[in-house]
């Protein structure tokens, strides 16, 4: 998913010539983020490892399972990952526009091919063609229903909703379909600095208030398709776009930044608890049509605020870079998130010849905590040994 790093203005005077050179770019981390980036893939692999229905055995008390099922609500999951990526990125695009009087859109384009790409593509071309021939190999027949044009071109997330409008998801592979969100990501960032070159600086706000109410307009007119709703770029493209509308405040309004420097830990603690509360009742207190149009959006605002709250709340209960050895992860989020489905279905091809089951609490455990290493092992092994030749060459394009 999006970078944490973001562009600052550094001016150098050439002792030489005594001449000003172009404003150059310095990094600066917002490391309270990468322990958010870390429980949004929990939250999606929570839900794709059954371990939300293995927790659920502990109790039937119904404040339980829903906190349960919160946890493991892969959908909430990757907006939360749509938001931290629209506020990520938005607050480099501007920032890179402050600091030099352009959007230097190749660099930019590279830098994300630069990040995305590779791991993308190696996980197509193992899903599509390493995976199935293996598979062979020991005797099983796999059929793949998914139309490789849409993922080879950043589409994923249309075939999804193909695939469900015709009832072909059995026929669906999850190391595939997982990378329907890295497509709405990859259309975000062809789109999105087009827009800020386009419109002039006094109108960047009607960007983010015009994206989020065609997206509103666009849930309500296919509210009773859920598929539609979940997959489509117009009905998630709100939670990319209200993630920008903060960092745009954090950016050109001191009285935003302020009013979170300044916010109590009480009213913190509050403003969470209520959040909270909102996500566990939403399917009580968003009946009908509203659940469609306006629960995602009340979800993308909390989400929002905790971003915010993290980056510039001086009274901060907790600044979630203290936690240190969770917060490491952090850089390893996007290799965890496109192979843990691989890593999955290495566990079941294991369990199913050790004639292991994983309906018992023992099991399900066992078989979510070996998915998790495996899923921890080949990130690390991707990030260390093959993403990061690439992202090494970063530093050229910026």
């Amino acid at each position: 998913m999006a970078e944490h790093s973001l562009l600052l203005t550094s001016i150098d005077a050439s002792s030489s010539a005594g001449l000003v050179k172009p404003p150059k770019a310095q990094k600066v981390y917002f490391d309270n983020l990468d322990l958010l980036r870390v429980v949004a893939f929990g939250m999606v692999f929570l839900a794709h490892s059954e371990l939300g229905k293995t927790l659920g055995h502990f109790s039937s008390n119904s404040f339980y399972i829903r906190v349960v099922n919160l946890l493991s609500d892969g959908g909430s999951g990757v907006s939360f990952f749509f938001v931290l990526s629209g506020y990520l990125i938005t607050y480099l695009l501007l920032q890179e526009r402050e600091a030099t009087g352009r959007i230097h859109l190749s660099n930019f384009y590279v830098r994300r091919t630069l990040r995305i790409w590779p791991l993308y593509f190696a996980v197509l071309l193992f899903g599509f063609f390493v995976y199935p021939a293996f598979k062979s190999v020991i005797g099983i027949t796999t059929d793949i229903a998914h139309r490789a044009p849409f993922y080879f071109t950043f589409l994923s997330n249309f075939d999804s909703i193909y695939l469900a409008h015709n009832h072909l998801q059995p026929l669906s592979v999850a190391m595939i379909g997982i990378t329907w969100s890295v497509a709405i990501e990859e259309q975000f960032y062809l789109v999105w600095p087009l827009l800020f070159l386009v419109v002039p600086k006094r109108y960047y706000q009607a960007i983010f208030y015009g994206v989020i109410l065609c997206s509103l307009v666009f849930r309500y007119l296919h509210r009773t398709d859920g598929d539609t709703l979940y997959f489509h770029t117009l009905s998630v493209m709100s939670d990319l776009a209200m993630g920008g509308l903060f960092a745009y405040h954090c950016r050109f309004n001191p009285r935003f930044v302020g009013f979170f420097q300044n916010l109590p830990k009480l009213v913190i603690g509050l403003a969470y608890l209520l959040g909270f509360a909102l996500l566990l009742y939403r399917d009580d207190l968003y009946p009908g049509t509203s659940a469609a149009v306006v629960a995602r959006l009340v979800s993308t605002l909390f989400f929002a605020f905790i971003i915010t709250e993290q980056n510039f709340a001086g009274h901060s209960p907790l600044k979630l870079s203290r936690l240190t050895t969770l917060s490491r992860l952090g850089k390893y989020t996007y290799g965890l998130y496109l192979l843990h489905p691989i890593a999955i279905q290495v566990t079941i091809l294991l369990f199913r010849g050790a004639h292991l089951s994983r309906e018992s609490v023992e099991g399900g455990f066992s078989y979510a905590g070996i998915a998790l290493a495996i899923s921890l092992i080949m990130s690390y092994v991707s990030y260390r040994y093959f993403e990061a030749y690439f992202l090494r060459l970063k530093h050229k394009f910026s």
